[in-house]
């Protein structure tokens, strides 16, 4: 497969699972793949998004620091993307893990392969959402990321096989979780690369 009909295919899944997760959830619940295969066909492709968008941002663009406008250097701003895209994708799975570990606790199964499509799918809306971090004055409409809380809540019990009344506590579970991942991760990366001061 080219690059184009893979984009194609990206694409086309993530159109599905954000206008109807349910029937797309059952599809992706009936799929025989890897999580190598989850990564290299989908997951390195929209997580790149952030970062790509981030790094075009800061650098062409910059962003506000009270009255002032700063820029990211090319190398700086390149270093911070590949940092943010290279701890992202352990990071992930890393969450996946704990999803599946909590999935017991809501009398459902523990699948790490299942855990990570479920994550995985429904971080769709927040790497798309990224893309308005290129354009300043529309980086707030990133909020359409929230958008995700839905799609685990849609997919949780079907893919962690829980029971359906658990599905609000084992989402605000996973919500909690993955904020505390995100901070985390924009932490180590803003240590290792800090924003520019005025």
């Amino acid at each position: 497969m080219d690059i184009k009909e893979r984009l194609r295919d990206i694409l086309e899944r993530a159109k599905r699972i954000i206008s109807s997760p349910k029937t797309e959830w059952a599809a992706i619940e009936a799929e025989q793949t890897t999580a190598l295969d989850l990564y290299r066909n989908y997951i390195l492709y929209l997580a790149a998004v952030p970062a790509i968008a981030n790094f075009l941002g800061g650098w062409l663009f910059g962003f506000s620091r009270g009255s002032n406008v700063v820029h990211y250097s090319f190398l700086t701003g390149l270093i911070r993307a590949a940092l943010q895209y290279g701890l992202g994708l352990p990071l992930l799975y890393g969450v996946a893990l704990v999803i599946s570990m909590l999935a017991p606790s809501f009398e459902g199964k523990r699948d790490d392969l299942r855990a990570l499509k479920l994550i995985a799918y429904s971080y769709t809306p927040i790497w798309l959402a990224e893309i308005f971090g290129l354009v300043p004055g529309l980086r707030w409409l990133d909020v359409l990321g929230v958008f995700a809380v839905y799609l685990f809540y849609v997919g949780v019990s079907r893919m962690m096989r829980s029971k359906e009344e658990y599905s609000d506590v084992y989402t605000a579970a996973a919500l909690v979780l993955g904020i505390a991942t995100s901070f985390l991760h924009g932490l180590i990366v803003h240590m290792l690369v800090p924003t520019p001061t005025v």
